[in-house]
């Protein structure tokens, strides 16, 4: 048992054994070619996802696959200058990325090395009989499309080792029912729940709710399967104040995060509300919000999707300019300080991810990129004026990725500022009318801007 962020005690289950019957269908498998470059990026850190492009365009499927790492030609010698058979390097996941005209980008992560010589060869040959049809059947590079179940099986047989990998592995490929409405709801919730927390002072791998998520718990939202403390509404400040608004729209579900304690000092309250019409299998989308009290900055994220043609859809478009035509116009910003300066005041961004799955066990933020709103109307308007039918990422060189954005709106950077609670859940309020999904993301933390805002406060409570 280890103590949550949020003081109570939480039990995790022990690590089980993940069977995969003889009769069940094998998990997706592809074999790739990495250089020295990327296996020593991957070595030094394998929770870190990293992306390469190698030459198979044809994936079947953009879900995750598990990874057999072969190790490059230089690395196949040995001290006598013999030549070694092909081996193994590691294990890992893949998941294909997007397409050009000449190879396809793939992401790799949870890649580790393999103990001792491992021979490639071994995927084909069972009790030292060669299956040459198996053999030839096997891509240079890409996934394992004939005989897969095979090569599988032949891979947790080589050695106690590899197996270990194989069950530490197949985990993270348990996408299950990963691409359902409801699941890809829950991973735009945890990407936007993660990002924010980053913004409060809390690094992702150390928020230990998230770490116990319990599937059976969850409901609509995300956050209904997190351990936390419970919101209760306060006179003197707004702590509860989204939850008791949103009680009756649909499901709402809050929860409140607190630590004053070690090297993270953090408090923050999440709400996830849901509208009723999505609860009852509508198709809904999430806009996220951050907020934090004491400088009254908002930021949103809008999550999108991107169409296989374009960025955004027609429904993206026509939902997002239903949304801007509900919610008023945010005040002007108060007079700032010369050395109080910011970037961006508009606090719309959207957030665009790859294609992928929900899955439990990756306990981070989706891949992808956030863009400003007004990059994206740009780019939009240029498009219209060269008589291009759609705007796609191609055209868009420049993006944010989760870590850069969140160190920006930490340090004021980003934002609308001096925005009121209310106005802010007059926003929330339009985003169910439009998207039927948002979170809340409250920030109660008080802390020096990295641009100046924030450092003629009170030295008191600031992390």
């Amino acid at each position: 048992m280890v103590a949550g962020c949020s003081g109570e005690w939480m039990t995790f289950a022990q690590p089980r054994r993940v069977d995969s019957p003889s009769s069940a269908r094998s998990p997706r498998l592809a074999i790739l070619r990495p250089d020295n470059d990327l296996l020593r990026l991957l070595d030094a850190d394998h929770t870190k996802e990293r992306s390469y492009s190698q030459s198979c365009r044809d994936w079947p499927e953009v879900k995750s696959h598990l990874a057999i790492l072969l190790a490059p030609a230089d690395q196949q010698d040995d001290e006598g200058g013999g030549e070694q058979p092909e081996r193994i390097w590691g294990l890992g996941i893949v998941r294909p990325a997007h397409e050009t005209d000449r190879d396809r980008k793939v992401v790799v992560t949870c890649a580790r090395r393999l103990r001792g010589l491992v021979p490639f060869s071994e995927l084909w040959c069972v009790g030292g009989e060669r299956d040459g049809a198996l053999a030839r059947s096997l891509p240079e590079s890409g996934p394992v499309t004939v005989g897969a179940d095979m090569v599988f099986a032949n891979l947790r047989r080589i050695s106690p080792d590899v197996e270990r990998e194989v069950q530490r592995l197949l985990p993270l490929l348990d996408d299950g029912e990963g691409w359902s409405d409801r699941e890809l709801r829950w991973r735009d919730e945890r990407d936007a729940l993660l990002l924010f927390a980053r913004i409060a002072g809390l690094d992702p791998k150390d928020f230990a709710p998230v770490r116990g998520w319990d599937r059976t718990a969850a409901r609509a939202g995300f956050l209904s399967g997190l351990t936390g403390t419970s919101v209760q509404p306060m006179l003197d400040d707004i702590r509860g104040r989204a939850a008791e608004r949103f009680s009756d729209v649909g499901e709402t579900v809050a929860r409140a995060f607190v630590s004053g304690g070690g090297r993270q000092s953090y408090d923050f309250e999440v709400t996830s509300i849901t509208d009723r019409w999505v609860v009852d299998g509508g198709e809904g989308s999430l806009d996220a919000y951050y907020y934090h009290v004491d400088t009254r900055t908002l930021v949103l994220l809008r999550y999108l999707c991107p169409d296989p043609n374009e960025l955004l859809s027609s429904d993206a478009r026509h939902s997002l300019d239903d949304f801007l035509g509900r919610v008023q116009r945010l005040p002007r910003p108060a007079q700032r300080s010369a050395d109080d300066y910011g970037l961006l005041n508009d606090p719309l961004f959207l957030r665009i991810h790859e294609q992928m799955p929900f899955t439990a066990a990756l306990h981070r933020t989706s891949p992808g990129a956030i863009y400003p709103y007004g990059q994206i109307t740009a780019a939009v308007s240029a498009a219209a004026a060269h008589g291009l039918p759609g705007l796609s990422t191609d055209v868009l060189t420049r993006h944010l990725v989760p870590t850069g954005f969140a160190g920006l709106v930490r340090d004021g950077w980003f934002g609308a500022r001096d925005v009121p609670f209310g106005v802010a859940l007059d926003w929330v309020e339009a985003t169910l009318e439009t998207a039927g999904v948002a979170l809340v993301f409250v920030d109660f933390s008080s802390r020096p801007r990295g641009n100046g805002s924030g450092i003629g406060m009170s030295a008191q409570g600031i992390a």
